[in-house]
């Protein structure tokens, strides 16, 4: 098999993954069913299909693979056939959850959540109550709008809220901090692991629970402030430029002097094919970023333009090099 035709092959069966993935989700109408045959009707686009969609009814037999695979080995392999079968199962899933996994963590992530986005996609949801929510990139939520309070649980992602008044306390909680407000305006960041609380309009009190015998951990924010957190603690609030916080509602993204590793790692949360650094260097050169999320591309055109930087395109994924280090590659030579 030629290279041209393993990025084929490989090509084909992402689009037959990305279908089966939109039919299955329960939010496919009469449109994106003829927009399917029509995909189906090319050449191998059929036979991928069920590729993909005999993997996926397959994928429960490697769990049942691996039980019998210990009891065979318990019962000195009496079964060998049925352990070398369940293996080979287990390699095929494998394989479709490596390319789901790859290019589609948010599809296999947080599945049952009352709201959700894709890579690259932003909703606003109106709530019971009246508050809104505007959902970044890549996040998920659960709401209950209860008698007593209004809580919304902050899955993954980033999400501002726009609170209504009224008597019912509204919280959001990531992880295990918790943040309160009535009638305000804030931004939660959270990645399962760290997060951060934005307030820009109103107070909001965020608060996580202590060690054993210690008091509750809390930090009250005013408006133009962020505190950052970990699952063992809560920073200090400090100043941050508002315009910048929430300027991915604009669907911008703007960085003042700030490492270009993290830039990239900002980028990559819209993208599906993500921006690697070769050189780590690199990645600590300070700049200034303002960015249309709809054209990263034409950013990245762009940044090597006015830096010396090179922009190499791969196949779905794309490397940052700096040209001092392509210079040095070509002199060793």
């Amino acid at each position: 098999m030629t290279e041209t035709h393993t990025a084929q092959h490989d090509t084909l069966r992402q689009q037959a993954v990305d279908w089966h993935l939109r039919l299955t989700s329960g939010n496919a109408d009469a449109g994106v069913w003829a927009e399917f045959e029509r995909w189906r009707q090319q050449p191998d686009h059929a036979r991928a299909y069920r590729d993909v969609e005999t993997l996926w009814q397959q994928l429960p037999q490697p769990l049942l693979a691996d039980r019998r695979r210990r009891q065979a080995i318990a019962a000195r392999q009496r079964r060998k056939g049925l352990l070398r079968r369940g293996l080979n199962l287990a390699a095929a899933a494998s394989l479709l959850l490596a390319v789901l996994a790859g290019f589609y963590p948010d599809y296999l992530q947080h599945p049952l959540a009352d709201y959700r986005t894709r890579i690259g996609e932003q909703t606003a949801i109106k709530l019971a109550d009246g508050s809104i929510a505007y959902l970044n990139t890549d996040t998920a939520v659960d709401v209950t709008i209860g008698p007593n309070e209004r809580r919304v649980e902050l899955l993954h992602g980033e999400a501002e809220f726009e609170v209504a008044h009224d008597a019912r306390p509204f919280r959001v909680t990531a992880g295990a901090v918790t943040t309160e407000a009535l009638g305000t305006r804030f931004i939660v960041r959270y990645d399962g692991e760290t997060g951060a609380v934005t307030l820009q309009q109103g107070t909001v009190r965020t608060s996580r629970p202590a060690a054993r015998g210690a008091q509750t951990d809390s930090a009250v924010l005013q408006p133009g402030q962020q505190l950052t957190f970990n699952a063992e603690t809560l920073d200090a609030p400090r100043a941050v430029d508002l315009s910048n916080a929430d300027a991915w509602r604009r669907r911008r993204l703007l960085m003042n002097f700030v490492p270009l590793k993290q830039v990239v790692a900002e980028i990559n949360r819209y993208r599906r094919s993500q921006i690697r650094l070769l050189d780590p260097k690199l990645g600590e050169r300070e700049v200034n970023a303002a960015i249309d999320i709809q054209h990263i591309d034409a950013w990245l055109e762009a940044l090597q333009q006015t830096l010396p930087i090179q922009v190499i395109h791969a196949g779905p994924w794309v490397f940052l090099r700096s040209w001092a280090h392509v210079s040095r590659n070509q002199s060793v030579r």
